[in-house]
């Protein structure tokens, strides 16, 4: 047996069959969308979250959190995404500053 009768031998034995190509890349598929899919999930899960929180506008009876509400609801995705527009609806110091800075000079009927 010649040198590079020798190397292509080695070559073949290196070499992993279609079928274990398969196998690795169907765990690879399976772990990558099990990632993806909890991805999804938790994305979804903040968005029906701040879609109950948001549904507090037509039921409050206070005028003043139903136009910080609105506020947040105009501002979606310029100031806010679904997290940190959940995070400032529930986030008491938050309303409490916007509250401030939109009472002076305004007369409160509602």
């Amino acid at each position: 047996m010649t040198a590079d009768e020798n190397n292509i031998d080695q070559g073949e034995l290196l070499k992993p069959s279609a079928g274990k190509f398969n196998n690795m890349r169907k765990r690879r598929w399976k772990k990558h969308i099990q990632i993806r899919a909890a991805k999804i999930k938790r994305q979804i899960q903040i968005e029906n979250r701040f879609h109950k929180a948001m549904s507090e506008m037509r039921t409050t009876s206070d005028c003043n959190r139903q136009s910080y509400l609105h506020w947040i609801l105009h501002h979606m995705f310029t100031l806010f995404d679904y997290e940190t527009g959940l995070q400032a609806i529930n986030d008491k110091s938050a309303y409490k500053a916007w509250l401030s800075a939109n009472e002076q000079g305004v007369n409160n009927k509602c």
